[in-house]
């Protein structure tokens, strides 16, 4: 059997709100309550499961969702960004509010779920065989 990802558990500080803020960002839908998670699934089949009593809030370490999308899906969720008022970056470090990126010819956008512990990240082109040398991740120089 090849080795498939079925599904991913982030810790979050509220599982519902974080859970609907990405399914709306997304346009898919709404997320589904299973057990102690609250659940979406990816167009590929991957479940994320938001969990907020797992882990205590002051002990959650950041997160990071990346979506692959369409130029159509980018244009639609970039809109729903801007309608809501959702603060965005162009690059996971944060230093870059209100910018996307164009790295490997396509565009991506970074945002932050509404606890603050989990960055969602939207592309348009997959990573390239090596990093964008523009690219600084937090923590590192």
């Amino acid at each position: 059997m090849a080795n498939e990802l079925n599904h991913i558990i982030v810790h979050v500080k509220d599982r519902r709100q974080s859970a609907a803020f990405v399914a709306g960002l997304m346009d898919t839908e709404a997320p589904l309550d299973w057990g102690p998670f609250t659940q979406i699934t990816s167009s590929n089949g991957v479940g994320i499961d938001f969990a907020d009593d797992h882990v205590a809030p002051d002990a959650i370490n950041g997160s990071h969702l990346a979506y692959l999308v369409t130029d159509e899906e980018f244009d639609a969720i970039f809109e729903r960004i801007e309608k809501g008022g959702v603060r965005y970056w162009a690059d996971p470090a944060m230093s870059r509010e209100g910018e996307i990126n164009r790295h490997y010819g396509g565009r991506g956008v970074y945002v932050l779920d509404p606890g603050g512990t989990c960055v969602v990240e939207f592309i348009t082109t997959p990573y390239g065989e090596t990093p964008s040398p523009e690219v600084k991740h937090p923590g590192r120089m």
